[in-house]
């Protein structure tokens, strides 16, 4: 009985310290390029602007843009330097706009392709994007992914941070220009798949434009949260899948010009803008 109690606490010990030790496992959260490497993605997103006007003469607006897209990503070499040289070649795409600039743009064709290049760290260098809302709305997405992972290996439960709105973005579907923060953890390490959270801070106290009814000039003063999860596979060093999604409030303002002499006739709205991106492996 004894050598049994003794054999079992034994065990136990190895399969508690083991757990530990695999807890504490340090990983690489980096992409890894292979020349020919391609992966398959289905893209989305959507974003909402609504501006409720204070006042009788107050600011006025409401957007709704949405994007869906399947792409294949192909590394197509690699730099003496580090250069990641890619293309990115939509299989589909899908934009819808309320807006009536991006109704006067051309119909999307899918076919097209995205080139850009990157460096070791995620920046990117140089790129020729098809002039369209969609394929614009799609590259930035595409350059948002290269921007989020730590510098160096990260153990479960650690955190870094980075610029940028989340881990997928695009400024393309937005009517207001604003600043981001992201707070990330490595929340999970299970069979090779890294679970990562991040917490979004946005923020804007500065001049952006609207389209209501015509291109202003307004001030914002606003600021919201958002949140990011996704799967990290370490094995093949790519992202697995993403859903970022935010919300941003505030007060827009604009005031019309005037002749010498006469009273300033300041113009404001209170903003929400909701946003949704996800990123899905399917390849």
């Amino acid at each position: 009985m004894l050598t049994s109690l003794k054999t079992l606490t034994i065990f136990l010990t190895v399969m508690i310290c083991a757990a530990a030790a695999s807890a504490q496992e340090r990983v690489s959260l980096r992409p890894v390029f292979i020349a020919g490497q391609e992966s398959r993605y289905a893209i989305a997103a959507t974003v909402e602007t609504a501006v409720t006007p204070s006042g009788v003469d107050g600011l006025a607006a409401n957007f709704r843009r949405e994007l869906t897209t399947t792409l294949t990503v192909r590394t197509v070499k690699l730099g003496d330097t580090g250069e990641i040289h890619q293309e990115a070649t939509l299989e589909a795409i899908t934009f819808n706009s309320n807006s009536d600039e991006d109704k006067a743009s051309k119909v999307e064709v899918a076919g097209k392709k995205i080139q850009f290049t990157t460096n070791s760290a995620g920046q990117l260098l140089r790129c020729v994007i098809p002039n369209s809302p969609g394929y614009q709305a799609a590259a930035e997405l595409l350059f948002s992914m290269a921007g989020w992972y730590p510098s160096g290996e990260v153990m479960v439960g650690g955190l870094w941070a980075a610029v940028g709105q989340g881990p997928v973005y695009t400024e393309r579907l937005s009517e207001i220009s604003k600043g981001a923060t992201t707070a990330y953890k490595l929340a999970s390490l299970s069979k090779g798949i890294a679970s990562i959270e991040g917490a979004v801070t946005l923020n804007q106290k500065g001049v952006s434009v609207l389209n209501a009814g015509r291109a202003l000039d307004i001030g914002v003063i606003a600021s919201g949260n958002g949140t990011a999860r996704f799967d990290y596979d370490v094995s093949s060093g790519r992202l697995v899948g993403c859903v970022t999604e935010s919300r941003f409030e505030g007060i827009v303002s604009h005031t019309q010009p005037t002749a010498a002499g006469e009273k300033l006739h300041p113009r404001e709205g209170s903003l929400v803008e909701t946003a949704k991106f996800s990123i899905k492996l399917i390849q």
